[in-house]
């Protein structure tokens, strides 16, 4: 019970990695806040009250800055503090820098990357007020190896890395930790939903990793726990590849086929 008695909040938190990473927290004790845009974190909550877990929904567009605020207030006023934060909103957009439309490039940066500063300049405070705390970000391994038609996705979470960095040195003396995770090709419905056929997208992406599977959900969900708890005490500023040895094979981050 790594998390008992403490507050967390899991942007993005009703489906994927962060519902992975929502389970796991309450299971181990933790005061889970699911923050989503998508009602499925009320039915999330709720299942998980009914386990006997703590859980509370907030729906949350975690790139509009009047909402991450609301969210950290109402996570300290039910919970009385924050303790960690799991920055994990993201959405995956196609395409070259010919074919993105400026909505489409200015919607990837506000949810993956903006809604890390918004959230994160709120949460800090509470942290401070606590005596610290943990800031897990989810990046990609798209942030560290580029790949056709990932432009504006590459650029955001490679954003993410260098955002985890400042902040690991900005919050050190507050004893607020700062990691990112960088999940591989994962079988969450923001990446299969955009395939074409998504039994053959996994074969192939299967077949591309030394592994010789791809990334579940909780795979990146217990990285992200490590990070988040006192096992981690002294790890800070770090970027945790969790990607089947993929970034070994050199071969960057996966085309996607589209219909």
């Amino acid at each position: 019970m790594r998390f008992a008695g403490k507050s967390v909040i899991v942007t993005g938190g009703a489906s994927g990695i962060g519902e992975a990473t929502a389970r796991l927290f309450a299971a181990e004790g933790a005061r889970v806040v699911i923050a989503d845009l998508d009602p499925a974190g009320e039915a999330l909550a709720e299942e998980l009250r009914g386990q006997g877990q703590e859980a509370t929904f907030v729906r949350t567009d975690a790139a509009d800055a009047r909402d991450a605020e609301n969210l950290v207030t109402e996570t300290v006023r039910r919970y009385g503090r924050l303790d960690v934060l799991h920055n994990n909103a993201g959405v995956l957009v196609i395409g070259d820098v010919t074919t993105l439309s400026e909505a489409d490039w200015d919607r990837c940066i506000d949810i993956n990357l903006k809604s890390v500063f918004l959230v994160s300049r709120h949460a800090v405070p509470a942290m401070r007020r606590g005596g610290g705390g943990a800031i897990v970000n989810t990046a990609s391994v798209a942030g560290k190896a580029g790949g056709r038609g990932y432009s504006v996705y590459c650029a955001s979470k490679a954003g993410i890395l260098l955002l985890t960095q400042c902040m690991a040195l900005d919050f050190a003396v507050d004893k607020i930790r700062v990691n990112a995770v960088c999940p591989g090709p994962t079988a969450t419905a923001m990446v299969l939903d955009l395939t074409n056929a998504p039994d053959r997208e996994r074969a192939r992406w299967a077949s591309e990793l030394p592994a010789g599977r791809i990334g579940q959900p909780e795979d990146t969900a217990k990285v992200v726990a490590y990070l988040a708890s006192d096992d981690a005490a002294f790890v800070t500023g770090a970027a945790w590849v969790v990607d089947g040895g993929r970034l070994l094979t050199g071969i960057g981050q996966s085309t996607v086929e589209r219909p």
